[in-house]
């Protein structure tokens, strides 16, 4: 994964590289008339949890096609209107009803300066979805994606502190500041965005506190759930092979 400063240029080349393999996956789709769940795993983290860490370490266990998705290409994708009108166009009608549906679903919920955005990244998040093969960081995606697996990532305050301080070079006290603003707006998110407490019970098929595991082994737990969800990934079915070859 292209790691992104401030370079809209690579955001550019990750938005188009994500949407020809989208569009190659969804015309596989289509023409072979495939009507099998596809996997998607979507991973809410906390700011030093490891989250960005666990998704490219998963990714590299699940290989191809799988790619992650995070807050940076989906908001791209979602604040691009052609973009986002040519995806969802590109998926048969019942899959765009069934998209429409949903989308409707979430009209008045959140704040009022929010709808827009809401119906953009929803549209986003369900064309991915069906799709198939995604590792979903955030964006409260699993409070929209409720039949795939939804994972999320905890660690103490003082796990934390130190995770953030080593990888960005911060004071003790810079990085607490950081985790609580990270804290406030992740949370304020959700809740504008679909009503909800970003930790309420229920919300997620697994919680993992990453104080004393390796983050490579979270990504084999979480590799181990997916198995378990989705039995047809360690067969040899056609719909996996078809996209394997693409």
């Amino acid at each position: 994964m292209i790691r992104i400063g401030e370079d809209s240029r690579l955001v550019d080349q990750r938005v188009t590289e994500s949407i020809i393999r989208l569009r190659s996956i969804e015309e596989l789709q289509k023409r072979e008339r495939m009507q099998t769940v596809l996997p998607v795993v979507t991973i809410s983290r906390q700011m030093g949890a490891g989250g960005t860490e666990v998704a490219q370490k998963l990714l590299e266990i699940l290989g191809e096609p799988w790619q992650i998705w995070d807050q940076q290409i989906i908001d791209a994708i979602a604040n691009h209107a052609e973009v986002r009108k040519e995806i969802v166009q590109s998926l048969d009608e019942q899959a765009q009803s069934e998209i429409d549906t949903v989308v409707k679903s979430l009209l008045g919920v959140g704040g009022i300066e929010a709808p827009g955005y809401r119906k953009h990244l929803a549209e986003v998040l369900l064309t991915i979805e069906r799709a198939g093969f995604a590792i979903v960081l955030g964006r409260g995606a699993n409070f929209l994606l409720r039949r795939v697996l939804n994972v999320r990532l905890k660690a103490s305050m003082p796990v934390r502190i130190q995770r953030v301080m080593q990888q960005m070079n911060l004071s003790r006290r810079q990085a607490e500041h950081a985790i609580r603003e990270s804290d406030k707006k992740r949370e304020a998110f959700v809740k504008q965005m679909f009503g909800r407490d970003i930790d309420e019970e229920g919300a997620y098929d697994m919680v993992i506190y990453t104080d004393d595991l390796p983050l490579e082994g979270v990504a084999r737990i979480i590799h181990t759930a997916l198995l378990v969800k989705y039995p047809d990934l360690e067969k040899p079915l056609p719909t996996y092979a078809l996209v394997q070859k693409r």
